[in-house]
């Protein structure tokens, strides 16, 4: 009997001690002030390209545990001043944060062309490289580059139905590897501008082995260096090429 007495003595203190932490952390987080965040009215669902503007905004308080992280993704509303004015880049609800993501600019697109100037227009053309050989990372688009093309050798014999081709010469009639450029970068695989800017959209990075260079048209006709890359590439298969990078002091020429 005084067993059982003991137990049930032992659970209501128990209880009482669960009680008072209970009653305690309550008026403890109460005392606490929580982070002020900047929202969106729940009047307001903003489109693409809406200019932020103060009406919009609204401060939504959020405990100081969670704003720690929370300040690595959204923005303080005492910093509110440093948004006004800028556009959404995707749309965002009334009622919700507003995220940093939401104010992100979109990635960068592959830009070439612009107004033909007569009968010249300039075009994109994808160049297989040989990524042992160079650090595609340390090629940035704008940069300008020449390619090193081996020249096919002939092969004595070779069965033209079996895909090779036995008397295809270089364009000089040299054995050996030639330097063909310059050409300006417009892209490196899927990657339209510096690594660091490419990771900061979050993007993978795909396709390092080709590289996207600017050609011009004319007449209709590729100008004569992209023309003999082209044949030359062909004649060989379209085998990978070594890349020379230029230095960032020279104009393409």
């Amino acid at each position: 009997m005084k067993g059982i007495q003991g137990l049930i003595l032992g659970l209501g203190v128990g209880l009482a001690a669960a009680l008072f932490n209970w009653a305690y952390m309550t008026r403890a987080t109460g005392d606490i002030e929580a982070v002020a965040f900047v929202g969106i009215a729940p009047n307001k669902d903003l489109d693409i390209g809406h200019v932020l503007a103060e009406e919009d905004l609204v401060p939504v308080a959020i405990p100081p545990l969670p704003a720690r992280r929370l300040k690595d993704f959204a923005y303080l509303y005492a910093d509110r001043a440093s948004i006004i004015g800028l556009r959404v880049t995707r749309p965002v609800p009334g009622g919700s944060l507003l995220l940093q993501d939401d104010l992100r600019p979109p990635p960068p697109r592959l830009r070439f062309g612009g107004q033909p100037a007569g009968n010249t227009e300039e075009i994109a053309m994808f160049i297989p490289i040989d990524t042992r050989t160079i650090v595609p990372s340390l090629i940035e688009p704008g940069d300008t580059v020449s390619f090193i093309v081996s020249a096919p050798t002939p092969v004595p014999g070779g069965n033209p139905l079996s895909g090779e081709n036995p008397t295809a010469p270089a364009s000089d009639g040299a054995g050996g590897p030639q330097v063909i450029g310059k050409f300006k970068v417009l892209a490196v695989g899927n990657r339209l501008t510096s690594v660091e800017a490419h990771r900061a959209y979050q993007l993978p990075q795909s396709q390092e082995n080709i590289l996207t260079i600017s050609v011009k048209l004319e007449n209709g006709r590729l100008e004569p260096k992209a023309e003999r890359l082209w044949k030359m590439l062909e004649a060989t298969n379209f085998r990978q090429v070594g890349v020379i990078l230029h230095s960032r002091d020279t104009s393409q020429n």
